[in-house]
């Protein structure tokens, strides 16, 4: 009994260590550092207010379109795009239904949407990995295991779609994504921005303070 005891000390601990800290691997030439990432000054901004403004998905579809040569202009690189929502913090409740390890820049992409229906539609939002984002960062990798423990690697490039949903509350700053909807055409609608069920360019990027409701739907 007592060398039985001991066995689950020593294996208990290394479990919990490895569980919390999932690690994923983005090699080169695909990744790229935050410098080398379009307007990746912005994308990587620092973590702002825990709450922000209330929104949801449809009023994320609402939000001014901005031009393609005015989000990707110089003079908007590294910073906000004067007058639009990428000044603002948003606070976003709805349904969590994919969540994928993009290789290019080692960030979380989930999308989410008002209902849970097949179609509805969805925003991206982006959590980067970034230090002061790691606990939700983790927290999302957490949830990807639990639901698919058999899948021995969680990305880059594996999209998990989450069946079913949960329902998710989420913090981060308004993005446009100009470089997607220089992309967009009769073939690709969304220029590649996520899934089909995708349809704006808008985002929450970077997103952080992630609540899982209720909490217990979360590991």
């Amino acid at each position: 009994m007592k060398r039985l005891v001991i066995i689950v000390l020593f294996i208990l601990p290394a479990f919990t260590n490895v569980y919390g800290q999932i690690k994923i691997r983005c090699p080169a030439p695909e990744f790229k550092r935050a410098s080398e990432q379009y307007r990746g000054k912005l994308k990587h901004r620092a973590r702002g207010d825990e709450t922000g403004t209330s929104i949801t998905v449809a009023n994320i579809y609402e939000l001014p379109e901005v031009r393609t040569e005015v989000a990707n202009a110089d003079d908007n690189k590294e910073r906000a795009i004067p007058g639009s929502a990428e000044l603002q913090t948003f606070t976003l409740e709805a349904f969590l239904r994919q969540a994928k390890v993009e290789g290019n820049d080692c960030e979380i992409h989930l999308e989410l949407s008002d209902t849970a229906r097949k179609n509805a539609r969805r925003v991206i939002v982006e959590i980067p990995p970034d230090p002061d984002v790691a606990s939700d960062y983790q927290k999302i990798l957490r949830l990807m295991r639990s639901r698919f423990p058999r899948r021995r690697k969680l990305g880059p490039g594996i999209a998990f779609g989450l069946l079913p949903a949960v329902r998710v509350k989420i913090t981060g700053f308004g993005f446009f994504d100009g470089v997607h909807k220089a992309m967009a055409g009769p073939k690709r609608p969304n220029g590649g921005h996520g899934s089909a069920p995708v349809k704006t360019f808008w985002e929450l990027h970077p997103a952080w303070n992630i609540q899982c409701l209720p909490a217990s739907a979360c590991p």
